[in-house]
């Protein structure tokens, strides 16, 4: 693997732009309001800690679980570029994707006391989009360096989240609806162009002719 900074550069980008933080950080002001900063710190550590662990997981065991299953790569990359494509495509109209979350679980939410496993890290932080992307990135890797330096950068994305969300409240009221509107959108684009990139090379894979 080549470790060079701008491909490590490429997949931490990756990595932040599907965990979609500012996305969900509406929904985690809403959900945390009149709660006290230590109830705060606590439901955010064990969210960060719940999305550290489920993508670690996929990191190491996801591609095996699809040979299991027989499902070959380039079909999975084909597949995890329109899963991440429609993450993109509803953070290009700022609103939350269905595979990040659903009504049924939204209504369970505002009735549970502890939200920070279900729905906030699993499915609106590390949901089908997040959990693909490292999937398709730990493909990538050659060697158990390659594969060490990917779960550094997993590591590193769940811990620049974390002030992220810390200041949530202030951030918040800063940059109000639209501020958060307009970065969800530009981190959309991106994510957009992550999961073409995703479908280009699962089409190379699978019709080596084709160009």
């Amino acid at each position: 693997m080549d470790l060079s900074l701008v491909n490590l550069g490429k997949e931490l980008v990756s990595l932040l732009t599907i965990l979609t933080p500012f996305n969900v950080l509406p929904v985690y002001v809403t959900l945390t309001v009149g709660m006290s900063q230590r109830a705060r710190e606590h439901a955010l550590r064990r969210t960060l800690a719940a999305v550290f662990a489920t993508l670690l997981f996929f990191q190491w065991s996801g591609l095996y679980l699809f040979q299991v299953l027989g499902v070959e790569l380039p079909s999975f990359q084909i597949a995890g570029g329109l899963i991440i494509a429609s993450v993109a495509w509803s953070m290009l109209h700022a609103t939350l994707s269905r595979t990040q979350t659903s009504r049924t679980e939204g209504a369970e939410t505002m009735e549970r006391e502890d939200f920070s496993i279900v729905p906030l890290a699993i499915p609106m932080l590390s949901g089908p989009g997040a959990i693909t992307t490292v999937i398709l990135l730990s493909q990538q890797q050659h060697g158990l360096r390659g594969d060490i330096a990917l779960t550094s950068l997993i590591a590193l994305s769940t811990l620049i989240l974390y002030p992220v969300f810390r200041l949530a409240h202030p951030l918040f009221g800063r940059l109000g609806v639209t501020g958060t509107r307009i970065l969800t959108r530009i981190m959309g684009m991106l994510l957009l162009a992550i999961a073409v990139e995703f479908i280009v090379q699962g089409i190379s894979r699978s019709f080596p002719g084709v160009r």
